[in-house]
């Protein structure tokens, strides 16, 4: 039913998919072996280049500049990808998170970086996230192990978010800033972890320990797509192409038993799918140009 293109990435922890649409390009990281990926659609190429920054990264948000913003165990750096230079650029955490909050999951809308934050064991509920505008870090909400997506839909005014370990997804109003839970993951559908949206109030979620991608129907709160992932831990979708109407997903190999590994063979590796959906447009940020 659906045309699968496997990217041999061999990602330990694969993440933070999003589409270079100025070059055609897609860019993403490995969390736990730092290095950032750039695939060309146009030339079927991949490239890795590691990096030189404590793990675990967190999350890359491309910038208008032709520079990227990643963030990782430190804070937030500038990464040049011409010249292969990083330079700090900032930390949102306060003094006394340093050494119990890493960075995780964002997205990009106008002139904001939506910021993930998680706690580094993944045990106490101090995670958080919002967005960084002109210098200054907005808090939406708090009080998780592990925060992860979010996808903001600008028109309807919100935004989506994975409470991963509570499987749970939730909508906020961002005019009121009313959440409301919109789905729950079942034991055997294993954890929501990366998010993204169609323009056809489809919700699309990365399985972790689940094996899938599937499409919340946002009318009906109902899974109405399932695709079977042949990776156990999948960590996020993005859509890409010139006519956004293919997913991106990205892959972990960490937490796959051999056993495991026999049925979910391309666990680390990266895919490409072709769907009847049309995603939302991701765009670049001037954050760093203000």
């Amino acid at each position: 039913m659906f045309d699968f293109d496997i990217l041999d990435s061999k990602t330990l922890l694969g993440e933070s998919g999003f589409y270079l649409y100025k070059t055609n390009e897609i860019v993403f990281l490995d969390l736990l072996n730092p290095s950032v990926f750039f695939y060309s659609i146009t030339n079927k190429t991949l490239s890795k280049e590691k990096l030189n920054l404590p793990k675990p990264l967190g999350n890359i948000y491309p910038m208008h500049n032709g520079q990227f913003i990643i963030s990782n165990l430190d804070g937030l750096h500038v990464y040049d990808r011409n010249k292969k230079t990083i330079k700090y650029y900032q930390d949102i955490r306060g003094t006394d998170e340093l050494h119990k909050i890493s960075y995780n999951d964002g997205t990009i809308t106008k002139n904001k970086l939506w910021i993930g934050l998680s706690h580094i064991k993944e045990t106490k509920n101090l995670g958080y996230f919002g967005y960084l505008q002109n210098n200054k870090f907005n808090k939406l909400d708090q009080g998780f192990k592990v925060s992860n997506g979010p996808a903001v839909d600008e028109k309807q005014n919100k935004l989506y978010f994975s409470n991963s370990l509570n499987s749970s997804i939730y909508q906020y109003n961002l005019k009121t800033l009313k959440k409301k839970l919109i789905y729950k993951l079942k034991k055997n559908q294993g954890f929501p972890d990366g998010i993204a949206l169609d323009n056809k109030n489809g919700l699309w979620v990365a399985h972790w320990a689940g094996g899938q991608i599937s499409r919340i129907n946002l009318k009906t709160k109902e899974i109405d797509v399932a695709i079977k992932i042949p990776a156990l831990n999948v960590t996020s979708v993005t859509f890409v192409g010139k006519k956004l109407n293919h997913i991106f997903v990205t892959s972990a190999k960490i937490e796959t038993s051999k056993t495991k590994m026999q049925t979910y063979k391309y666990s680390g590796s990266s895919f490409i799918i072709k769907t009847n959906f049309t995603g939302q447009k991701i765009t670049y940020s001037n954050l760093n140009q203000q």
